[in-house]
Formats: C-alpha cells, sequence, structure tokens
C-alpha cells in the first residue's frame, strides 16, 4: 500500500503530469526609448501570420506615461514593434520613403526596404526583458 500511495505522489508531482501539449508560455517585455513624452506611443506584437497587417497583441501609451510592456506568449518567432502617434490618429503614418512618425523595432531594421518578419523577429524561448525598441 506504501509503494501505490508513494507512486502516486511522484507522479502528481512530475512536471509532466497534467502538463498540456504545446510551447510554454513565457514573458516578452521591454521598453520604448526615443519619444517625446507629448503623444501616445503604440507598440505591437507580430508573428509570421498577419505581419505588418494584423497584430497579435497592442498596447497604448498615453502621452507622459511610461510605455514599458509586457506581453505573455508561447514560445516562438515573435517581433515587437512601436511608434510614437505624433497626429494622434491611432495608425503609423506612411511616406514615400518609410514612416513619417517615429517608429523603430525590436531588432533593429535600417533597409531602404518594407521589412520582412525575419528581418526583425526573434525566437523567444524563455522570459525575455529586455525587448526594448528605439524610435528613429
Amino acid at each position: 500500500m506504501k509503494r501505490v500511495v508513494a507512486c502516486a505522489l511522484l507522479l502528481t508531482l512530475s512536471p509532466a503530469a497534467g502538463a498540456e501539449d504545446g510551447p510554454a508560455v513565457v514573458a516578452l517585455a521591454g521598453r520604448v526609448h526615443g519619444a517625446s513624452g507629448r503623444h501616445a506611443i503604440h507598440v505591437a506584437l507580430w508573428r509570421r501570420d498577419g505581419f505588418l497587417e494584423h497584430p497579435a497583441r497592442e498596447a497604448r501609451f498615453a502621452a507622459g506615461q511610461p510605455p514599458e510592456f509586457r506581453f505573455d506568449v508561447p514560445q516562438g518567432k515573435w517581433a515587437v514593434s512601436a511608434f510614437e502617434d505624433r497626429n494622434d490618429n491611432g495608425v503609423l503614418d506612411m511616406g514615400l520613403f518609410g514612416p513619417k512618425e517615429p517608429a523603430g523595432f525590436w531588432r533593429p531594421f535600417t533597409a531602404w526596404r518594407r521589412p520582412k518578419f525575419d528581418d526583425v523577429a526573434a525566437a523567444i524561448l524563455r522570459d525575455t526583458t529586455d525587448a526594448d525598441v528605439t524610435l528613429k
């Protein structure tokens, strides 16, 4: 009887017991640098599907509010972008040669073309707290 109880207890305490299938959920957090503080900041979390069209999640920070974000995400490849909404219309305004408002990605992108997901994404396998975005 003691053996049965001990086995049941070991199974209950085992990390695999009751574990759900799929990737673990980890934190992806950071801060936005380079904003004036006079306008709202928009931060977007992107996955490959819907990149630059439909963000997986978004956060908006009012003018003067510290733009510190945190997204809980399944392990995988993710991208983070941010922009300062200088005309308060809620969208990143684009010009002929790129954004008209200060914008940036967590992984800096400087080419003279529209970024691809793999240009600005990173594999997130554990909690990441330095996903800082610098606006330019």
